[in-house]
């Protein structure tokens, strides 16, 4: 048996001599797997094509067809009337702007993280100018208060005065805000998360209207009105997003409300310059911003300001997405510099006086509605 043993053993080298002879040992090594790559940080820049809600002005200047008398020349509510500035909203175009996101996942899986965001809008104005050349009656129009009926302040009117008027307005919108990421459910082969964070806002709007009267009689009138309007937003933000990934393919969608307090603010301001017998005087005080409504004014509300997103991407190179969004964003109570503007104007209060009679214009904030939404053209690094 001992015999028989020694033999198949013999044989069983000689087989594996003659195969090459591989062992367990001569095998290569498999190296252990490489830990993937985390770097936590992402950021990502968009280029914004946004319209926003203009702001509603009155009519502030107005003309009339030469040979119109005097006393109704430029008078709102007459057949002949037209209004060339104002009546209507300014500042609705189209505008560019920018917003810069950085982000930090706390765990690899990327399922909880905090970001923080900033976008801002170019400045945009609306510009008036008319003169004597252009329109030979120039009127600003009001309501009298010591009549209670249309009136007008002549900028320009044949055989009495040459003038011109000029107006501008400029429109600001910007934000910022920080938030907790917090992924809760897989639903539909997306990851949907929670929000909570920090929103702010900020629009304003700053107009001013100037004309100057010219007459042999009179000498030079030059009243100079500034209404300068501000909102301020800071609230908590609460909302949820969900994130779609197929291959190089990618969909986003945001839904949040920020929740707080909007702080209104309003700056008016009035001067006239008078040019009598070559004697200069300067007064404080214009024509629709006089002493009875200038100064500063604030008053606080809450606010709730809902925002939906939507944003596809398509991964380029490892770590970088090109995406392309739209965005709509929604505050209500917004103060405007038209809503600060009471066209209801005792004459006797008109430098340089004297005033008699009931106190008008009255300061007012009249708040409006602003709808901000456009498109984002971006491009993502995670780093």
């Amino acid at each position: 048996m001992n015999r028989q043993l020694a033999t198949a053993f013999g044989v069983a080298l000689t087989a594996i001599s003659l195969t090459g002879g591989t062992f367990a040992a001569d095998l290569p090594l498999k190296a252990p797997a490489k830990p993937v790559a985390f770097n936590p940080f992402w950021a990502e820049v968009d280029y914004l094509a946004w319209s926003v809600t203009g702001d509603k002005l009155p009519a502030l200047v107005t003309t009339t067809p030469v040979g119109t008398p005097l006393g109704i020349a430029g008078a709102l509510g007459q057949p002949t009337t037209t209004v060339l500035f104002g009546n209507s909203s300014v500042n609705t175009d189209w505008r560019s702007g920018g917003r810069v996101t950085a982000g930090y996942w706390f765990e690899p899986q990327r399922r909880s993280g905090v970001e923080a965001s900033f976008f801002g809008l170019e400045n945009i104005g609306t510009g008036f100018a008319a003169d004597t050349g252009t329109n030979p009656i120039l009127t600003r129009p009001f309501s009298n208060a010591l009549t209670g009926l249309p009136d007008t302040l002549i900028a320009s009117f044949p055989g009495v005065a040459t003038g011109s008027v000029n107006a501008n307005e400029t429109s600001r919108l910007l934000g910022a805000g920080a938030l907790y990421r917090q992924e809760f459910a897989l639903w539909s082969g997306q990851r949907v998360s929670a929000l909570v964070g920090y929103r702010y806002l900020r629009a304003s709007d700053t107009l001013w209207i100037t004309d100057t009267a010219s007459s042999l009689v009179f000498g030079t009138f030059t009243p100079t009105d500034y209404f300068k309007a501000a909102s301020n937003f800071h609230g908590l933000d609460l909302g949820l997003a969900g994130d779609w990934r197929n291959g190089p393919w990618s969909l986003e969608w945001r839904g949040k409300v920020a929740l707080g307090a909007v702080i209104d603010t309003a700056d008016v301001s009035g001067s006239a310059v008078s040019t009598i017998a070559g004697v200069t005087t300067t007064a404080p005080g214009g024509f629709l911003a006089l002493a009875s409504n200038s100064g500063h004014f604030s008053q606080t509300r809450f606010a709730a300001v809902p925002e939906l997103s939507l944003k596809a991407g398509y991964e380029i190179a490892p770590a970088w997405r090109l995406t392309v969004g739209y965005d709509v964003l929604y505050w209500a109570g917004v103060q405007r510099a038209g809503g600060l503007i009471d066209t209801t104007v005792n004459p006797s209060l008109i430098p340089p006086g004297p005033p008699a009679g009931p106190t008008r214009p009255l300061p007012v904030m009249n708040t409006t509605n602003l709808l901000a939404q456009g498109f984002s053209f971006g491009v993502r690094y995670n780093y």
